[in-house]
């Protein structure tokens, strides 16, 4: 086979990935359409010139009736091209309701997933697929049209982690042109031409009408501009996850980054920086510019403490005082309310007792233990109401100004076991509380963990 422009522009792509190896082998997404099936010719081609393997992998989507078809399809072009297939079936459908997404990003995953199964199996250095010129520039519109920043703009790189992509400076001519010129038949996804689907109304609308109106190369220039963005995008990721590992910390599965920080670089910085802890604490999957910057709006505001923003992934960011958390939703603290004998013992939510008996005074308050001065008439150990009042510094003040005050945190505040008589507050564990005017007694308590 004469070297064809599609095959020197695939082949420079690959020596550019510096792969594969002698002896190694590649995994193609292999569709049965013609851009796979011209990238599956193109690395054949170049695999028995460079002593590499290819491995075909096609995925029936179960999406259509003649899908079944496909896979037979792929099979004789895996047969004239001396290439091994690997085959399988997914329920997208299936899929989709189980993730709550949409059918094509359901699609998409599975995928992948089975791309990168046939990779682990075949001891595959990476993953090919065969996206083109055109792939990227209706990729650029569609996120430009949504409204996606940079890193969404950057559209597809040539190399993400473990998969290839060594089609994006081929145009879908030069792929028609290489499949005529080798006699090669493809198969055509009938849902292509379907305009219910943005992208199809992408391509065979509103691209056409910016080439005839505007600009003839506007594919190639949308692509070109995908690429700047790209590589400015990581850059600004670099600095994020600098400043990540500068100024952030893990807590378990989230992580916890300083307000200051962020006030302190500039917004792009800034955003990079949610993304990265966003992307260590579950990915990015499903976050959005709209997501980051509204992030970054509460975080600047001048009293955010105790604010909750929810994230996709069952996720969310937390606001407290001079931090900001981003991690998995937390379940709200169960509200409780239990009279309190004395002497006696109670057992609250969260595996805690408290104890309580007469004693003499002064009060005090030592963390888990204290001397209170109290009131005669019913005790109560519960948590939080509207209108809770201390006395504190010389004064009565609502308990959420008092912890306010002290930075508990917003999380803690909610479950926190309190000694109450009515709505004043005489205990909160781990503060100094102000006997009330009307004490006539001084009880002990002691906040402990069932055994």
């Amino acid at each position: 086979m004469r070297l064809s422009p599609l095959v020197a522009a695939v082949d420079q792509a690959m020596r550019g990935f510096s792969g594969p190896a002698s002896g190694e082998a590649l995994v193609v997404g292999l569709s049965g359409g013609a851009d796979s099936t011209a990238l599956l010719d193109a690395l054949a081609w170049l695999a028995k010139r460079q002593a590499f393997r290819v491995v075909a992998a096609h995925l029936d989507h179960g999406l259509r009736p003649g899908s079944g078809a496909d896979a037979a399809f792929c099979a004789v072009v895996c047969d004239r091209l001396g290439v091994a297939l690997e085959t399988g079936r997914a329920d997208v459908r299936a899929r989709a309701r189980r993730e709550g997404g949409g059918t094509e990003e359901a699609a998409r995953g599975a995928r992948y997933a089975f791309l990168r199964k046939v990779k682990r199996a075949r001891g595959a250095c990476a993953v090919a697929v065969a996206h083109t010129l055109d792939d990227q520039a209706e990729t650029f519109l569609l996120r430009l049209l949504r409204g996606a920043g940079s890193a969404g703009l950057g559209a597809m790189r040539a190399v993400s982690g473990d998969v290839l992509r060594p089609m994006l400076e081929v145009t879908r001519q030069d792929v028609l042109a290489h499949l005529r010129s080798r006699g090669l038949e493809w198969r055509e996804d009938e849902s292509n031409a379907d305009p219910a689907f943005l992208r199809n109304r992408t391509r065979h609308e509103l691209l056409p009408y910016l080439e005839a109106r505007f600009n003839p190369k506007v594919r190639r220039a949308l692509a070109r501009t995908a690429s700047v963005l790209a590589e400015e995008a990581e850059a600004l990721a670099l600095e994020g996850d600098a400043l990540c590992r500068r100024e952030g910390r893990r807590d378990g599965d989230a992580v916890v980054l300083s307000r200051a920080a962020l006030a302190d670089v500039s917004r792009a910085v800034a955003r990079a920086a949610v993304r990265s802890a966003l992307a260590q604490a579950g990915g990015l999957r499903g976050v959005g510019l709209a997501h980051v910057d509204r992030i970054l709006a509460i975080a600047q505001a001048p009293s955010p403490s105790g604010k909750r923003l929810p994230l996709p992934g069952a996720r969310e960011a937390v606001f407290e005082f001079g931090e900001l958390r981003l991690g998995p939703r937390r379940a709200p603290a169960p509200t409780f309310a239990i009279d309190l004998p004395v002497p006696g013992r109670v057992t609250l939510p969260g595996g805690l007792s408290l104890e309580a008996r007469a004693a003499g005074g002064p009060a005090v308050s030592n963390g888990e233990m204290a001397v209170v001065a109290a009131p005669n008439g019913p005790l109560m150990v519960r948590t939080r109401r509207p209108g809770d009042r201390v006395r504190a510094k010389g004064r009565d003040m609502s308990l959420k100004k008092f912890l306010m005050e002290r930075r508990v945190p917003a999380d803690e505040r909610v479950g926190l076991p309190l000694l109450a008589a009515g709505s004043h507050v005489l205990w909160v564990p781990g503060q100094d509380l102000e006997s009330a005017a009307d004490a006539r007694r001084y009880v002990r308590v002691r906040l402990e963990k069932e055994r």
